[in-house]
């Protein structure tokens, strides 16, 4: 989108607010006085209100954390019997925690902070992208 197109466009949208013809300097007038316009991101959820940024807000620190902090694999009520060789989630640890079953055993870790282990990928993934206890889907 080239810069004369957007400021018509913010033109014609000050005006619409403002109920009536609005005098803006010109593009030209604008980029000889190096003027710098502020143009905030994210998605308008309310008309006429700030815009959300969803990606930002998952990644400021909630109190409390959005996903589980551990320092350790917590005893949980998992079990391999009667699963196949490979690696599970550990859904009571808000899968955090994940085992790999062989022969009805199994050898426990833990994902760092801020990642859950996803079955789908068999990997420690960003919690956002993990649904814990869900069947596959596309996020």
């Amino acid at each position: 989108m080239s810069a004369k197109f957007e400021i018509g466009l913010i033109r014609l949208r000050i005006e619409k607010e403002c109920g009536g013809v609005v005098t803006l300097p010109t593009e030209s007038d604008l980029f000889k006085k190096g003027l710098v316009l502020s143009v905030y991101g994210g998605h308008y959820i309310i008309p006429g209100s700030l815009p959300y940024d969803g990606y930002h807000d998952l990644h400021l620190p909630h109190d409390p954390p959005l996903y589980p902090t551990l320092a350790r694999v917590p005893q949980t009520g998992f079990t391999c019997a009667g699963r196949h060789y490979g690696y599970y989630a550990d859904v009571a640890s808000g899968c955090q925690a994940y085992h790999l079953c062989e022969q009805n055993t199994a050898a426990s870790f833990l994902c760092t902070n801020g990642t859950l282990f996803n079955e789908q990928f068999q990997v420690c993934d960003q919690f956002y992208n993990v649904r814990c206890g869900s069947p596959y889907i596309d996020l």
